[in-house]
């Protein structure tokens, strides 16, 4: 990690901080970074990592995220999300997402549709879904905003523009009380070409999730949440999420979660049965420990009467 801190303090001189951020983003073999973005609240919205999560329940949720990485920093990345699923048929669901990512010099913005299909298995409340994802996104380099030794340098000048279709595929099972679910994200792996040079290059990886969890009674007032993330990517990354949620008279709840070679999470909601509004502090525990105040997410939910299901 002391390596890592080394070479992100070496880019840092050499190309100013949004140039780091640049070259984190593109280089999918770094340890420093994942190409897509980690969230700490995806427990109050499974569509965020899982497709086939699309059409679960009765109604309609709509949720907005706003998630700031690295605080303190110029130019951290950050993230914005708009998205909403509903069933459409007994079936059947289907969901939308618009997001944004921005990371420097460069962003990522784009638009998912996503259709799944839910099978009951048995006579009891189990089900099983398979969803896909399909999305259109652009990225866009600003490359007047990097800081670079040579300012006449072509390569490093103007701005540029491609953009990439994707999918997503994901299966998920799921009962009144759990959850299992598996997705892979990226299924094209395309290259990113910006038409620069090698250091703006990039191939999409597929990534893997596989996440569950169970919802335990303790007593008539408290619900426990144990849950479980696990990520690999073709890169050579994994990491796992650890997480406990406690809710109160279904009503508020509060969570931690470590995400492995990366930071202890604290949460804490507020929820009635049309509204959620969560708030997620990431302390770091890796090698940007020192070097920034934290991440902050902020989400908010409200669940419509679903027209079509009426």
């Amino acid at each position: 990690m002391n390596l890592i801190m080394k070479t992100f303090k070496s880019l840092q001189i050499i190309l100013g901080f949004p140039g780091v951020l640049l070259f984190m983003a593109l280089h999918s073999g770094s340890s420093l970074a994942q190409q897509i973005p980690n969230f700490s609240l995806y427990n109050m919205n499974h569509y965020l990592i899982n497709p086939a999560a699309t059409g679960t329940t009765d109604r309609l949720p709509v949720s907005a995220s706003y998630r700031k990485m690295w605080a303190g920093f110029n130019d951290a990345p950050s993230l914005q999300y708009l998205s909403g699923n509903m069933q459409v048929a007994k079936d059947m669901g289907v969901g939308a997402k618009l997001f944004n990512y921005q990371a420097g010099p460069q962003r990522k913005t784009g638009l998912e549709g996503t259709y799944s299909y839910h099978l009951a298995l048995g006579t009891g409340n189990t089900r099983l879904s398979f969803g896909l994802s399909l999305l259109l996104y652009q990225f866009h380099l600003n490359k007047s905003d990097l800081v670079v030794e040579d300012i006449d340098d072509e390569v490093f000048m103007g701005e540029e523009n491609m953009f990439v279709p994707d999918a997503g595929f994901g299966t998920y099972l799921y009962g009144s009380n759990y959850y299992v679910g598996l997705s892979i994200p990226q299924l094209f792996q395309r290259s990113i070409d910006l038409k620069s040079d090698d250091i703006l290059q990039q191939k999409q990886v597929r990534h893997y999730y596989i996440h569950g969890g169970y919802i335990f009674a303790a007593g008539t007032d408290f619900k426990i949440e144990p849950s479980l993330l696990l990520k690999f990517i073709e890169a050579g990354i994994f990491q796992a999420d650890i997480n406990a949620l406690l809710t109160y008279k279904e009503m508020v709840n509060f969570g931690v979660s470590y995400r492995t070679g990366d930071a202890v999470s604290f949460q804490v909601g507020y929820k009635n049965p049309d509204l959620f509004i969560g708030y997620a502090y990431d302390l770091p525990v890796s090698g940007m420990a020192g070097n920034t105040w934290g991440s902050h997410e902020i989400l908010f939910t409200y669940s419509f009467d679903n027209f079509l299901m009426k």
